[in-house]
Parts: C-alpha cells; structure tokens; sequence
C-alpha cells in the first residue's frame, strides 16, 4: 500500500474511494482508500476534506501512525510552498531536504526502554526521488529538483526578516507542515517523497501582501499535474 498526505488545494485522490476510520494512539483518522493501477493507495487530505485544519493543529502523528497501521510501504506527500530562492511560482519542486527548528512532533516521548534519536541524514527515499521523476517525465511534467524546505509554526506567514533568515540558513523553500510531518515518516520506517508546489514568492519577495487564497489558486492549478506524477509513480511500487 502507499500512503498519500494532500496539502493545501488537494483534498481528493479519487472518486471512487473506500472511506475508512483508523484508530490510533492519538486520535481517530480518516481514510480513503483507493485503488490505482492494481495498487491500494491511502490517501488523507492533511487539513481535512474543506481545509478546516490548521497548520498548527494538524493531528500528525496520528495521520502516520495510521497510514503504517495500514501497511503503507511508501508514502507520498505534496506541500504548497513559498518560494525563497532558485524557484518561480507553479514550479514543482522534489524535495531533498528540510529544515526545522521551529516545529516539533515525535513518536518518542518516552525513553524509558532507551534512548531514539533517529538518524536524519537521509529524510526522503533516493530511490522513490528516482520514480517520481521518471514518473513526471512520462507526461513530459517539469520536476525541478534541489528543494530544500524549512518549516515555520503558522498559521501566519513569514516576516521578511525570517525568509531572509531562512535563505540565509540554506532554505529554498518555506511551509507550515512539512517539517512536523517528515521526521514522523522517517521514525516509522516509512520511505517518503514529498513534492512541493511552489505557490508564492515568500514574504519581502513577492512585492505585494500575501494571502491564503494565491497560494490555494496555484494549488488547484497544479493539482491535476500532482495526479498525473502520482498515478505513474504508485506503478513503481512493489
């Protein structure tokens, strides 16, 4: 199985799903299940079917606990980014690493059978990198590559001085979610490949105020691109 997370402006894999409810240690979550080419895919829209989640109150570790509860070998997630540097709006974006100091989730809260610090070095799945790109480059879908995100709490935006920070720092990119989620998929074993959209020029950036709705725009733009790289790229997995 393959474990799908949609971002913002992506709430639905399919049309034909079996929605499930999954218990977890943190919480219930649910899930649609489809099937795409012979394959099961679990897919959770991260901030709930109408965007009525935010950023800070995303229920993370549920959603990854619950997707290796249901047997997902790989996983699969899209984050809306603001762009700091190297990107242009409607570009996608595979991610090769992460930033996040700001923002903090974990599966360990407790060393009382030892201590777990999970090595990072590593975040997102080479090999998974290789298929989405193979994937993207059957419809001929540009796929940039280099993303390195950084993580900020939200659900404001960034100040200026933070975007400039963070490019500072080695980000190229900025979010609300993905440094919240990411570890998670590396602490429950599960390889992942993330690819953002770049919605927006970050704050200082982009000349004018920016709003929720450019970056949903954009998202609904891409989202069919996103679909196409996915439905090829589950073909790939065993």
């Amino acid at each position: 199985m393959i474990g799908v997370i949609g971002g913002s402006g992506f709430y639905e894999l399919a049309k034909d799903v079996k929605r499930q409810k999954v218990p977890t240690p943190y919480g219930s979550v649910f899930v649609s299940v489809a099937e795409i080419d012979g394959k099961e895919v679990a897919f959770i829209p991260r901030h709930g079917d109408n965007h009525s989640i935010p950023p800070h109150k995303v229920n993370y570790r549920a959603n990854v606990w619950a997707l290796e509860q249901l047997g997902a070998t790989a996983a699969f997630t899209t984050y809306a980014s603001g762009i700091i540097s190297k990107y242009k709006p409607g570009d996608l974006i595979l991610l090769e690493d992460f930033i996040s100091f700001f923002a903090h989730e974990t599966f360990f809260d407790s060393f009382e059978d030892g201590p777990h610090h999970t090595d990072v070095s590593e975040p997102f799945s080479k090999e998974l990198m290789e298929y989405a790109e193979e994937a993207a480059a059957i419809h001929a879908i540009g796929l940039k590559k280099g993303g390195v995100i950084a993580t900020t709490i939200g659900p404001r935006f960034e100040t200026p001085a933070e975007v400039k920070a963070l490019k500072k720092m080695g980000a190229n990119l900025v979010c609300m979610t993905a440094g919240h989620e990411v570890p998670l998929f590396t602490e429950a074993e599960i390889p992942l490949v993330s690819i953002a959209v770049g919605t927006n020029l970050a704050a200082g950036l982009s000349g004018h105020r920016l709003t929720h709705q450019e970056v949903v725009d954009m998202m609904i733009k891409k989202r069919e691109e996103v679909k196409l790289i996915l439905k090829e790229f589950v073909k790939f997995i065993d």
